[in-house]
């Protein structure tokens, strides 16, 4: 990955932040969609649209998020598709995943190249991860992403590699860690 380019923050959502991932993806993105003429959005799964343009992911029940270790996936649910120039313009986040390894955070997504099997991902962003809180009870807070260079070709190759995309909002809770 590539430095980050230094980009202004997106302001956090004014009210708290759904259980769950909720997320603006890259908010001038978002503004150049809703100025097409037929540019649009759907949501469907467990997905919904909150705070004027933020996404909101459900937690998922198979997560395998450690709260002792700080390892695993934190998963969610949903899938959300931006449209415009007549369908030439399309991009879907499915599934979004956080998995915490080695110290380091990654958003991944459902691989749309091999839809509908969403076993298949592909790393979106890097998380900054320790600006991030984690108890037993699980992960909360906000942490800037950081565009892939897989994830590159999510977005048509409009963003490089390092690009900053919004800052996701985790409230997360997972099932306690058991004791052996």
């Amino acid at each position: 990955m590539t430095q980050p380019r230094g980009a202004e923050r997106p302001p956090m959502p004014e009210t708290e932040p759904l259980p769950g991932l909720t997320w603006g993806l890259k908010r001038s993105f978002i503004r150049y969609i809703s100025m097409l003429p037929d540019g649009g959005h759907s949501v469907s799964g467990s997905a919904s649209l909150t705070y004027s343009s933020f996404f909101n992911f459900e937690p998922a029940a198979d997560s395998t998020y450690d709260p002792i270790t700080g390892r695993g996936a934190l998963k969610f649910v949903g899938e959300v598709r931006l449209t415009g120039h007549h369908n030439l313009l399309f991009v879907m986040i499915a599934d979004p995943w956080i998995e915490f390894r080695d110290g380091e955070a990654t958003l991944s997504v459902a691989d749309t190249r091999y839809w509908p099997d969403r076993r298949r991902r592909i790393p979106l962003a890097i998380l900054q991860a320790e600006t991030l809180s984690r108890s037993i009870h699980g992960v909360c807070g906000e942490a800037r992403t950081f565009l892939t260079g897989e994830g590159v070709e999510v977005f048509n190759g409009q963003y490089g590699d390092g690009e900053e995309l919004d800052p996701v909002f985790i409230l997360g809770s997972t099932p306690p860690a058991t004791m052996d």
